[in-house]
């Protein structure tokens, strides 16, 4: 669910916003649990209609808050040097999606603490606002969202704090456990286990919650759940980088591939190639130079009946820029484009020549000779 396509709404301060589908799932149940439960009880006697506008209107300045919180460390990577992909909203609030790891401890000590404080700063700003409003008698149409932001984003920097991977707290630990120990890959671990710990310690709360009838408690362990989730994929993640650091291209790569000539018809390269060979995309020749690469997926988008007149150049994927590389990049740097709906495999070239064909399996085969 949360690999949908996201929505882009847009730049603030360079960095791409998006918004995925799953967030409107959340913006719903918030936005009708604010007009339909929490603004009828705390004031009665207003109209629906009130209720349903401050209801929207909150909910959308505490997404705002979430962005802020999300655009202060991507804000403070930047200074470090760091490069910031995207601040993606979804179902359980906002990412910033770095392209590559803190530099130091210290550095991702500023970068992990910038989010909470954003969050408690955001906070006095909203308190002020409504002890001043309050105190102007102002109607509670104005003040009382000031309110529910000013107590909703303290609850967000306290909860972020919590000391397990991948909240901010968890970073927080993890510099700390990385300046003292030096090793970053064990830092990760301790800090990746007591986000797990705490992930499950949640969804044990509301299971207990849940069975003496606090329904409530549903959302509380699912955030649980997928804190410990994620916890667990980010040591996993490191142990990869971790494996793959200085590793370059060249190293892992199969030299020499077997290349299919793109004059032949689909059903002699299923035969000769996906059937006699042992892999499942290979790279095309046409006069005598690589002209892109085609795998058994683009040829199963052709009826089968039609393979004996459907020549491999007819569905050859001919986008050179996406799919080579360099034979000395790092293969850290490649792995996005060998994953999800990306091509899977890159034509290696050095000096102009294709000189092998790096895929998923030469990355996953370096990961586990190293683990052995």
């Amino acid at each position: 669910m949360f690999n949908l396509p996201s929505l882009r709404l847009g730049r603030l301060f360079g960095i791409p916003l998006e918004i995925n589908p799953t967030w409107l799932i959340i913006f719903v149940l918030i936005s009708a649990t604010l007009s339909f439960s929490y603004y009828p009880a705390a004031f009665p006697g207003r109209t629906p209609f009130v209720n349903l506008t401050s209801g929207i209107l909150t909910a959308l300045l505490f997404f705002a808050s979430i962005v802020i919180h999300e655009l202060s460390h991507s804000l403070v990577a930047r200074t470090g040097g760091m490069k910031v992909k995207k601040v993606t909203l979804f179902l359980f609030g906002g990412v910033a999606q770095m392209e590559d790891e803190p530099a130091s401890p210290m550095r991702e000590f500023v970068m992990a603490a910038a989010g909470p404080l954003a969050s408690f700063a955001l906070a006095a700003i909203f308190y002020l606002g409504y002890v001043v409003s309050a105190a102007s008698g102002v109607s509670d149409v104005l003040w009382a969202p000031l309110q529910y932001l000013a107590l909703i984003n303290f609850g967000v920097g306290v909860f972020n704090l919590l000391p397990g991977f991948p909240l901010d707290g968890g970073r927080v630990l993890r510099s700390l456990l990385w300046g003292l120990s030096g090793d970053h890959l064990k830092a990760t671990l301790w800090a990746s286990r007591s986000g797990q710990f705490i992930g499950y310690a949640m969804v044990a709360l509301a299971v207990i919650g849940v069975v003496q009838g606090f329904f409530d408690l549903i959302w509380f362990g699912l955030i649980g759940w997928f804190i410990a989730t994620l916890a667990e994929g980010a040591y996993r993640q490191q142990v990869v980088k971790s494996t793959l650091e200085g590793v370059e291209v060249r190293s892992i790569m199969s030299p020499d591939p077997m290349v299919a000539p793109a004059t032949i018809t689909l059903d002699r390269l299923a035969e000769e190639y996906f059937l006699g060979g042992r892999h499942s995309r290979y790279p095309v020749e046409l006069d005598g130079a690589i002209i892109g690469i085609v795998s058994l997926r683009d040829a199963k988008r052709v009826p089968r009946e039609e393979w004996p007149v459907t020549h491999v150049s007819d569905v050859t994927d001919r986008d050179l820029a996406r799919l080579v590389v360099d034979a000395d990049t790092p293969v850290e740097s490649v792995l996005e484009r060998l994953s999800g709906e990306e091509p899977g495999a890159l034509l290696v070239v050095e000096n102009g020549k294709v000189i092998g064909i790096v895929t998923r399996t030469d990355v996953v085969s370096r990961i586990r000779r190293a683990s052995i």
